[in-house]
């Protein structure tokens, strides 16, 4: 195990890609660390690359999901993958949920185009995999919020509205 430490605030997605290229495995997994996905999922999560799948992220936002949260964080969720989907023409259900597995080759073929540092890392990687052609599993979850989340919903809102834009901007209007 390698312990990987930054005394300046990286940022998620820039903590991620750090992790992401110093692991070794061929199936790269990680969990958000509030643990408010059910961990009984981590080796169907495990499996789905196993099974033939490049990437692999539980869903919250799927009919057969048990996730439970606020009205104001459900709204503003449903909305920011209704977006996603609409704007950026993804299939996926959930773009965010913190409970993710990748082969290791495709990820990191797929790491140096992500260009978010932050919280929209989740959709971009998700969204660039899908353009990609990389096969792309999305499975219901049981999930709970963690006592604690650094997000802001207005100054997050905003900033994933922007980042959706500049990566179609980036996708062109085609």
């Amino acid at each position: 195990m390698v312990h990987l430490h930054s005394d300046e605030r990286l940022g998620r997605g820039t903590a991620l890609n750090r992790a992401f290229k110093s692991a070794h495995g061929d199936i790269l997994v990680y969990i958000d660390v509030d643990l408010a996905t059910d961990m009984k999922h981590l080796p169907e999560l495990i499996d789905q690359i196993r099974s033939g799948y490049d990437l692999a992220t539980g869903s919250r936002m799927m009919p057969e999901s048990d996730a439970m949260r606020s009205a104001k964080r459900g709204i503003a969720s449903k909305g920011f993958n209704f977006l996603v989907r609409t704007v950026l023409g993804s299939k996926l259900y959930d773009h965010q949920c913190g409970f993710k597995a990748f082969r290791r080759s495709a990820l990191l073929d797929l790491l140096d185009q992500v260009r978010d540092e932050h919280w929209f890392w989740d959709t971009e990687i998700l969204v660039r995999a899908e353009r990609a052609g990389y096969a792309v599993a999305e499975f219901p979850i049981r999930w709970r919020p963690g006592s604690s989340t650094k997000v802001d919903l207005m100054r997050d809102v905003v900033g994933m509205g922007a980042a959706i834009l500049r990566l179609r901007l980036e996708f062109g209007f085609k």
